[in-house]
C-alpha cells in the first residue's frame, strides 16, 4: 500500500471532491474541468480517480442501453461492477465534463461506437485488444518465457450454443502470466497505473476467459469492485491474487494500459 499512498501524495488536492458516486453532477463538472486535472496524464488521473471512488457501491452488470434488452444507464457513477469501474474510468480520463464522459464511453465500451447490447464489448479479452481506449502490455512486464498460450472461443460454448445471446463471436489466442510467476519483479516492470484482468481456463467451455478485473495502483496495490465487499475497495495485488482461498481460481493476469 505503502507505494501508492507515495504517489498519491502530490494529488492531495483531490480531496476537495466528494467520492464520485455521491457527488452531483455539478461537482463532477468542477473536477473534470479543473485546471490541475487537466494537467495530470493517464497514469495520474487513475490514481486520483481511485481516490475518489472507494466505497462506490457494488451492483452487477449496472451499465447498459437504457433500451431492451438492458434498460440500464449507459454511462453511472454511483454503482459498479469490475468491468463498470474500468470503462467509466476510461471514459473519464479525457472527459470535460459529464456529460462529455457519457458520450465517450461510446468508443470504450462499444463495437464501431454504437451503443447497442449486440455490439458492446461483452468480453474483457477482446475489449483489451480491440477498444482503442486500452493496449495489452503483458508482454512488456514479462518475457514470453514465463508466459502461458491459451485459445478460447469468444461466446461460443463447446456444446456448440452461444453464451451470450448475440451474432458475434471470437477465436482469440491470448499469452497471460501464470499466477505463480507474478513477483515483485514482474510488478516492478508495470506502470503507475495500469489494468489487470484475472483468467480462469475453466471458463473456456464456456466460451470466455476473463472472470474479474480491476487497476493497479503504485505497482502493488490493487483498485477495484469488489463482489465479497460490496463495494470499491483496495487490497495487495499479490496477497488477493495467491490468497489460500483463491489459489485456484484465477490460472494467471493480463496487464493492460489505459490509452
Amino acid at each position: 500500500m505503502i507505494a501508492a499512498l507515495i504517489l498519491l501524495l502530490p494529488l492531495a488536492w483531490v480531496g476537495e471532491f466528494p467520492p464520485l458516486h455521491r457527488a452531483e453532477r455539478s461537482e463532477v463538472d468542477r473536477l473534470l474541468r479543473d485546471e490541475r486535472w487537466a494537467a495530470l496524464d493517464h497514469e495520474e488521473k487513475l490514481l486520483a480517480l481511485a481516490r475518489l471512488r472507494v466505497g462506490t457501491p457494488y451492483a452487477l452488470g449496472c451499465l447498459g442501453e437504457e433500451a431492451e434488452p438492458d434498460r440500464d444507464p449507459l454511462f453511472r457513477l454511483d454503482r459498479a461492477d469490475c468491468t463498470v469501474l474500468v470503462v467509466t474510468n476510461a471514459a473519464l480520463l479525457r472527459a470535460r465534463s459529464l456529460d462529455d464522459a457519457r458520450a465517450r464511453i461510446r468508443s470504450v465500451h462499444y463495437r464501431d461506437e454504437i451503443p447497442s447490447y449486440a455490439s458492446r464489448f461483452h468480453f474483457t479479452a477482446d475489449r483489451i485488444v480491440s477498444s482503442p481506449f486500452f493496449a495489452d502490455i503483458t508482454r512488456d512486464a514479462a518475457p514470453d518465457s514465463l508466459l502461458r498460450l491459451v485459445r478460447v472461443l469468444l461466446n461460443r460454448k463447446a456444446s456448440g450454443e452461444a453464451l451470450l445471446p448475440i451474432p458475434w463471436e471470437r477465436e482469440m489466442e491470448m499469452r497471460y502470466l501464470p499466477t505463480a510467476r507474478v513477483t515483485e519483479e514482474v510488478l516492478d516492470r508495470l506502470p503507475r497505473a495500469c489494468g489487470v484482468a484475472f483468467l480462469a481456463e475453466k471458463n473456456i467451455p464456456n466460451g470466455f476467459l476473463v472472470s474479474h478485473e480491476g487497476i493497479v495502483l503504485g505497482r502493488r496495490v490493487l483498485h477495484h469492485a469488489s463482489s465479497e465487499a460490496g463495494e470499491v475497495v483496495e487490497v495487495p495485488l499479490l496477497s488477493y491474487l495467491k490468497r489460500p482461498s483463491g489459489a485456484d481460481r484465477f490460472d494467471g493476469v493480463l496487464f493492460y494500459a489505459f490509452r
